[in-house]
């Protein structure tokens, strides 16, 4: 962003990204600090099945009997346990970044992805989306009746802006009748044959139905959401 920035891009229409997941390794070595040497990637999420890349609610399960430690320069956490490594961010490093933001009055920002999050709240004690609304909640960011979006300011310019705003994915129960689809079938994600827009995130025995935002469709070649 600094780049950018000091070579003469508005500082308004910079958008910093902020990542619901966390990149991982495997250790070679009894070394676990910042520029452990590594054999690969680290081993593939339990849903997201990609090795090297873990959703925030599969870092949440990790983080039970891991070490956490602290990357000061970059404010963000990354845990250890076994062999594997995971650097991520979570409520206090977003918050940090957000500050960041501010200080230095970036236009804005973005989030990947929301399907990422804990979105269903019951992995990481945490909340729905904890750290989307961390985002929402920091940003003072208000969502009106009819999906419109208005940021407070002072700034007699400034007007609201009104996007369309994408629905988000939602989950429906697992022990209804209809939901028994992920039966015999291994933990990941799968398109809905019925419905483009549509997938299966089959996890623990339970089914979760869950649709991808407003004009995107599910593509089961990357196992996410993206323009048909």
């Amino acid at each position: 962003m600094n780049y950018w920035r000091e070579n003469g891009a508005p500082s308004e229409k910079l958008i910093v990204g902020f990542p619901t997941y966390g990149r991982t390794f495997t250790l070679s070595t009894s070394q676990t600090g910042v520029g452990a040497s590594a054999s690969g990637p680290g081993q593939a999420g339990t849903f997201t099945r990609e090795a090297g890349f873990w959703s925030f609610y599969e870092i949440c399960v990790f983080l039970s009997g891991a070490t956490i430690n602290f990357i000061e320069d970059q404010k963000v956490p990354y845990a250890v346990k076994g062999n594997q490594w995971v650097g991520y961010d979570d409520h206090q490093s977003f918050t940090t970044k957000i500050q960041w933001l501010k200080a230095h009055n970036f236009g804005g920002a973005m989030a990947w992805a929301l399907d990422l999050d804990d979105f269903s709240g019951n992995t990481c004690s945490q909340g729905v989306y904890p750290l989307i609304n961390t985002l929402k909640s920091l940003l003072n960011i208000q969502i009106a009746d009819g999906g419109s979006i208005t940021h407070n300011s002072t700034s007699s310019e400034s007007t609201p802006l009104k996007p369309s705003v994408p629905k988000v994915p939602t989950t429906t129960d697992p022990h209804t009748s209809t939901n028994n689809w992920c039966h015999g079938k291994l933990p990941g994600l799968y398109a809905d044959p019925n419905d483009r827009q549509k997938f299966y995130n089959c996890g623990g025995g339970q089914t979760f139905h869950q649709s991808c935002p407003e004009a995107l469709i599910f593509s089961q070649t990357c196992k996410c959401c993206k323009w048909p």
